[in-house]
Order: structure tokens, then C-alpha cells, then sequence
């Protein structure tokens, strides 16, 4: 994954979208629109890389699925919950924003609150164990 020029590509994009939006603003949309679609389908194509890594891992490790599962799901709550910020914000609307932002926070602990209780009990049944 090349990152820098998936910035270079946003940049471009961005800067050629304000300059366009003066004089035609459905140009600049369909501009910033095309960039977004054009840089998510090669992110897209490095995700499934890093999946089958991170699942091959998991194989090797015999490590529980749902260990996965949780960090998947938060993962995608994060990434989810970033995008409709920003959108939030590019409309002008902070308090939104903010509220969208304290729903994914609350959302990601609820989604890795089973993880939390086992590593708990792993450690207290490791301290007892100890005494």
C-alpha cells in the first residue's frame, strides 16, 4: 500500500475540487466524489492483504475467533464513525459531530466489553492462583 500516494491523489483531488467549485460546483462535487470512490477501492484491495494476514496469524497462534471478531467490529465502528465526523463537520455541524464521535466511543466499549471481562477474569484467576 502506497500511502503517499494515496495522499498525493487526496491533495490533488481536494485542491482541483476548490479551485472547480467557484466556477462549477457540480464539477468540483463529482471531482471530490470520484476521488473518494477511486481511493477507497484501493484501500479496499489492501484490506483483504491484511485480513488474510492477520487471519493467518490467528491460524498459527490457535488463538479464539472471536478475538477477531471483536477487534473487526471495532475497527469498523472507528473507521464508520470518523467518516460520519468529518461529514458532520464539512456541513458545519460540531455538535453533531461531537455527539456522532461520544456514539462510536460508547459503541466500541460496548462491542469489546466481553473481551474486557475475560482478560479480567484471566487475571484474577492468575493472581489467585499466585497466592
Amino acid at each position: 500500500m502506497n500511502i503517499i500516494s494515496i495522499c498525493a491523489a487526496g491533495v490533488v483531488a481536494s485542491i482541483l475540487a476548490v479551485f472547480l467549485k467557484k466556477n462549477n460546483a457540480e464539477y468540483s462535487l463529482i471531482l471530490a466524489v470520484s476521488g473518494v470512490v477511486l481511493i477507497g477501492v484501493y484501500i479496499l484491495s489492501s484490506v483483504v492483504v491484511a485480513l488474510t494476514s492477520v487471519d493467518e496469524i490467528f491460524e498459527r497462534t490457535n488463538l479464539d475467533t472471536k478475538y477477531i471478531e471483536v477487534l473487526l467490529k471495532c475497527l469498523g465502528v472507528c473507521f464508520l464513525t470518523e467518516f460520519s465526523c468529518d461529514c458532520c463537520k464539512d456541513a458545519s455541524q460540531n455538535a453533531l459531530s461531537s455527539m456522532v464521535l461520544l456514539s462510536g466511543r460508547i459503541c466500541v466499549l460496548i462491542t469489546a466489553l466481553p473481551l474486557f471481562e475475560e482478560f479480567l477474569e484471566l487475571a484474577l484467576s492468575l493472581s489467585n492462583g499466585g497466592i
